[in-house]
């Protein structure tokens, strides 16, 4: 038994450098990547009224699933570097964040058979996404971003100060000009910023919009400056991840040369 619980933790929690919990974690991956587009498709209502008997077939088999790997989590929890022997290491365990998110991924299935009207709490399931955290490629894309972003932390305070300065003075300008002709879409200016901050953004819902000549010229030149406002904060974050990975595989090398 020992032997076979030891198999077992190899394939959940040995690390990535072991063949078995890589090909396990893969494959629980996509498992979650499933459950998660489950999850989605029930919310829509002519998918869960034509496939809904299906739905709630592969909902309980996944469930199953997850059930399973969380009480084997849970049996081998105790054998990490460290833990504690027994009942208490695997109490250890089932307070930590992921283990939490399981559990909450597990309870709406149950809940399901204890009453129908809470499948749509299925949706809980998206928490799982959480379990992305163990991958990997994951980290260390994380760990990429975290630098590209701390090396260029002054640049982009420096883009984030001009975008709220073009906000701001948008907001005010159409308040003047537009606040007397359209006041209940630009009759203050906490309304004008709803429409700055998505002409800004580029987004252009459509919704608020300035009728008069001045008006449409403030939003005209708003617009223009609203494509540095994304522009420039992507091409510093761009620079960033580039001396970053230039940093890396200049490391990569130096450790390379040193060795030969």
């Amino acid at each position: 038994m020992n032997s076979f619980r030891e198999q077992v933790f190899y394939w959940l929690d040995a690390g990535d450098s072991n063949r078995k919990a890589t090909t396990a974690i893969k494959a629980i991956g996509l498992l979650i990547a499933f459950s998660i587009f489950l999850a989605v498709a029930a919310t829509e209502p002519v998918v869960r009224s034509s496939q809904g008997e299906l739905l709630v077939k592969l909902d309980i088999i996944v469930a199953a699933i997850f059930s399973v790997e969380y009480v084997a989590r849970l049996w081998v929890s105790p054998l990490k570097k460290g833990a504690r022997n027994g009942l208490p290491g695997a109490w250890d365990y089932a307070i930590t964040p992921l283990a939490i998110l399981d559990l909450i991924a597990i309870a709406p299935t149950i809940l399901g058979f204890i009453s129908p009207e809470l499948y749509l709490l299925r949706i809980i399931r998206l928490v799982r996404i959480g379990r992305l955290g163990r991958s990997k490629h994951f980290r260390k894309s994380i760990k990429y971003f975290n630098a590209a972003i701390s090396a260029k932390k002054e640049a982009l305070q420096i883009s984030a100060i001009y975008s709220g300065v073009v906000i701001v003075v948008s907001s005010v300008l159409m308040f003047l000009i537009e606040g007397g002709v359209q006041s209940e879409h630009f009759g203050s200016i906490p309304r004008c910023l709803w429409w700055s901050v998505i002409t800004v953004t580029t987004v252009g819902y459509g919704d608020v919009y300035p009728v008069t000549a001045l008006g449409k010229f403030v939003a005209a030149i708003t617009a223009i400056s609203g494509i540095a406002v994304i522009a420039i904060p992507i091409g510093i974050i761009s620079a960033g991840f580039t001396e970053t990975l230039g940093s890396k595989n200049s490391v990569k090398d130096s450790e390379v040369s040193s060795r030969t």
